[in-house]
């Protein structure tokens, strides 16, 4: 019983230690130049499938974890008064995950798949920085609408979409051929891990605020 309630208590810090433990694995063995089996699998199936309708979509959705796109809803957040008081959150998330992918893609080095890609990227592949970017940023949103005080079905109607649209995020950079799978799932446990350690930081330090005002 006492094991069943440690576990419980305790949930979110074992996921956050298994995603960055997968993570670690596989920067282990980009780190090593290794290369993955189901990385070219996955393109390959991928660049069969390819058409104008699909990669004129798959444009149009990697431009939702642009640098461009992601600071312009930062700004509009800021303009929205319901929203304005989660504007500093959201642009520390964003400036920290992209620190931190962009210093990791510093250290891999891995250079981008070469020959296919449909777009115009540069910089290294490991890890996918839309894809980390994508799963905190949109991952922090999740987390906001999901303590808020919205109805039940609207909360789950926008988790759900902006879960979709995380994982086409991901499914687009790979379609695109501006990254290996193994770039995108990396950026993707990456981002998770971190993403659990930083709202547990918003809720300790709201817990705190709480407290304080009422003393």
């Amino acid at each position: 019983m006492k094991n069943k309630f440690f576990i419980l208590q305790n949930i979110k810090w074992i996921f956050s230690f298994f995603f960055f433990l997968f993570f670690l694995l596989l920067a282990i063995r980009i780190f090593q130049k290794k290369d993955f089996i189901f990385d070219q699998k996955i393109m390959d199936f991928f660049i069969q499938h390819q058409s104008k309708s699909f990669t004129i979509f798959f444009k149009v959705i990697t431009n939702f974890a642009s640098t461009f796109f992601l600071i312009f809803l930062c700004f509009f957040i800021y303009l929205c008064k319901a929203t304005r008081k989660e504007g500093n959150l959201v642009v520390a998330n964003l400036i920290t995950i992209v620190i931190l992918n962009y210093l990791l893609k510093l250290f891999f080095t891995r250079e981008r798949p070469l020959g296919i890609s449909l777009i115009k990227e540069t910089g290294y592949s490991f890890p996918s920085g839309h894809s980390a970017t994508s799963m905190a940023y949109f991952g922090l949103f999740i987390y906001l609408i999901y303590r808020s005080n919205l109805r039940k079905f609207i909360k789950w109607i926008l988790i759900m979409l902006l879960s979709l649209l995380i994982l086409l995020i991901g499914i687009s950079r790979i379609y695109l051929g501006v990254h290996y799978p193994s770039d995108v799932i990396g950026g993707f446990f990456l981002a998770i891990a971190y993403l659990i350690l930083f709202t547990h930081l918003i809720f300790v330090y709201r817990k705190k605020k709480v407290i304080s005002s009422s003393i």
